[in-house]
């Protein structure tokens, strides 16, 4: 067969390379000279959204600005070269001046407010103190960078990305592009890493495609790491707390005066939900009045995306450093503390009262030994949100039910269809295990990235909430088909007899949607031990971690979760200081304490019983960690750490 090498070079890519012009400012008005594309040639194209804009103060902004810079590394024009490394010459002579400007960032916002919400309230305890606490920006700093390559195929535009939420690319380029969703080819099976960061499509990605689709180029970016630190970035929060209790430690009311760093502007998905999650999450576990004022607010920082936690280990930092405070205060255990503010939780949440209990006994033993530099977060961790609460409470456009087929192939193999990549979750593997469980039969596949299907992706805890979950419904569904055709139910010889006999069996397939009617949670605990080290920094000695996860589909993989997670949290609390733009440090295996998980496996009131893990390591570790550290008489009330009075 003699191949058409026009054919050739269009299925194997043959692309060129783009590379970005980036601000050297933070906020300076800016006039490029060189051969770039700019603004004018990518205006006509829309960014696209997926959240409710009715009740936020937003201007309009493009994929490329127009005349100002907003944040230091902002894109401001393109340049295409025949490789990488010409891209990058490309840069190198185009020439940009600079006028450096000051005041709001756009004219119509002159106080860079874009959202105000709160609860009035008087704080009038017998025992009042104050705290304010710091949530600085970390970077999610996935092993692989972004990756996009655009290529054609007729009238199909198809996508190679690095991303968590291939059905959502699909449906925001076909906004974008103003073309049937139909027409775009999403692939992305496996990602070198997420973590929130490809949760959402950034306007350096929007822009790569919308100019290949003007151009009609094959046009390809990879990310360069600083490019990655630098704008890719999360959490952000200040929270001026004022907290009364009385004499037992009672906290009786709280007021959070919260300011919610937004950056220069909103992505297309992850918007400020974030927000609304630590808004949701700051009083899931102890019961107190809750008065605050909530303020989003622009800043000369790249926009705020996702990460892992999404607005939880903010929450959980606040709520556990008051508990650890009101403790000091009144000379009275942490876990005692903690107790009397217990409340009954709503939802599907585990085994609370066990897990108190041996995060309680693990407390006492680890001060019996250590004396010093022990912190401690309980806490619980919500997972997969359903459709109420995504469109009411989270403004969000995307519903929370996902859809999952399953198929019984003509060689007598089951394959799953899915629409989640794999970060390394490995959740492919754990859906499988439950399929053979519910089956008995071994073999069966899992599909992974299907965008024909309903669904949005790897987010918040999900996966097996929802696509395990509708996974087991649509396997029984399937079953029954089968055993309407084959009473015995021989899964092989049914394949079998689909090949020989189509014109009997023409199909056997079902789809199957789920979403939880309830909030689905996993209650949680950790523990920090911490030093300080011959050169005076904080050195992690140990952490414990105790989560009551339901049935699993993989007992490893979700221990490595609760882990990774953990040591995420460890590394952006000690190590990971945003302004050090090319020094970005993070934890590496000696930078690792010695880890001791306890899962416990109450099941949830779920078709599998399974719970969401996936950010449940940081969302606790970041609290645990600062306690350690002002248990050692340290005042820290900063994330990344500043030590106070040095």
């Amino acid at each position: 067969m003699r191949w058409n090498l026009t054919y050739v070079d269009d299925i194997m890519g043959n692309y060129e390379y783009v590379s970005f012009v980036r601000s050297r400012y933070e906020h300076a008005k800016f006039d490029i000279s060189g051969r770039a594309l700019t603004y004018d040639d990518l205006k006509e194209f829309k960014i696209p959204y997926l959240y409710d804009r009715s009740q936020l103060r937003l201007p309009e902004i493009s994929l490329l600005p127009k005349v100002k810079a907003l944040y230091k590394f902002q894109p401001l024009a393109v340049v295409i070269g025949k490789d990488p490394y010409e891209a990058e010459d490309l840069v190198e002579d185009i020439e940009v001046s600079y006028t450096p400007v000051s005041g709001p960032l756009y004219e119509e916002i002159p106080d860079n407010i874009i959202y105000k919400e709160g609860v009035k309230g008087e704080v009038d305890s017998k025992n009042v103190i104050t705290l304010t606490l710091n949530f600085d920006r970390n970077s999610q700093y996935p092993l692989e960078s972004r990756i996009v390559a655009v290529r054609f195929t007729g009238d199909d535009v198809v996508l190679h990305i690095s991303t968590q939420i291939p059905t959502v690319v699909k449906l925001l380029v076909a906004e974008m592009l103003e073309i049937p969703q139909h027409n775009i080819i999403v692939d992305t099976p496996r990602v070198g890493g997420g973590f929130g960061a490809k949760q959402d499509l950034i306007l350096e990605e929007l822009s790569v495609i919308a100019l290949a689709y003007k151009l009609r180029k094959n046009l390809k970016w990879i990310e360069k790491r600083a490019e990655s630190v630098m704008t890719s970035q999360a959490r952000g929060q200040k929270h001026e707390v004022k907290v009364g209790f009385n004499d037992n430690g009672k906290v009786e009311a709280v007021y959070d005066k919260i300011t919610y760093d937004v950056g220069a502007y909103l992505l297309p998905w992850t918007g400020i939900s974030p927000l609304f999650v630590t808004l949701a999450t700051i009083r899931a576990v102890y019961e107190y009045q809750f008065y605050y004022e909530a303020t989003a607010l622009l800043s000369n920082r790249p926009p705020q995306g996702a990460y892992r936690g999404f607005g939880r280990p903010e929450a959980v930092f606040v709520t556990e450093r008051i508990m650890d405070e009101v403790a000091r205060y009144l000379k009275k255990d942490p876990l005692d503390i903690r107790e009397v503010n217990l409340k009954e939780p709503s939802g599907d949440v585990g085994d609370i009262k066990t897990v108190f209990g041996k995060l309680r006994q693990k407390y006492v033993e680890l001060k019996e030994k250590y004396k010093k530099g022990v912190g401690v977060s309980f806490y619980i961790q919500y997972a997969a949100p359903n459709s109420e609460i995504m469109i009411k409470h989270e403004k969000s456009l995307v519903p929370g039910y996902e859809c999952v087929r399953a198929i019984l192939d003509t060689d007598g193999w089951i394959e799953i269809e899915i629409t989640a990549t794999d970060q390394g979750q490995m959740m492919d593997k754990a859906i499988r295990n439950l399929v053979i469980r519910e089956l008995g039969y071994d073999k069966v596949r899992v599909r992974l990235a299907v965008t024909n299907l309903k669904g949005s992706g790897v987010w918040a805890s999900r996966t097996m909430l929802t696509m395990g979950n509708a996974a087991l419904l649509a396997i029984r569904k399937l079953k029954d088909i089968a055993k309407a055709i084959d009473p015995e139910l021989n899964w092989e010889k049914l394949g079998l007899k689909m090949r020989s006999q189509p014109w009997l069996v023409k199909d056997i397939s079902s789809v199957a949607c789920y979403e939880p009617s309830e909030f689905v949670g996993t209650v949680s605990g950790q523990i920090s031990v911490v030093t300080v080290d011959d050169f005076s920094r904080i050195k992690p000695l140990y952490h414990y971690i105790i989560a009551d996860v339901g049935e699993v589909g993989d007992a490893n993989n979700v221990i490595g979760q609760l882990i990774g997670g953990a040591l995420q949290g460890i590394s952006g609390s000690l190590y990971e200081n945003i302004q050090d733009e090319y020094s970005y440090l993070i934890a590496k295996a000696n930078e690792s304490p010695i880890f001791e998980v306890d899962l416990l496996h109450a099941p949830s009131r779920t078709p599998s019983g399974v719970r969401g893990v996936g950010e449940n390591g940081p969302t606790g570790a970041y609290a645990a960690v600062t306690n350690a550290i002002n248990d050692l008489g340290i005042k820290c009330n900063k994330i990344p750490i500043n030590l106070e009075g040095e």
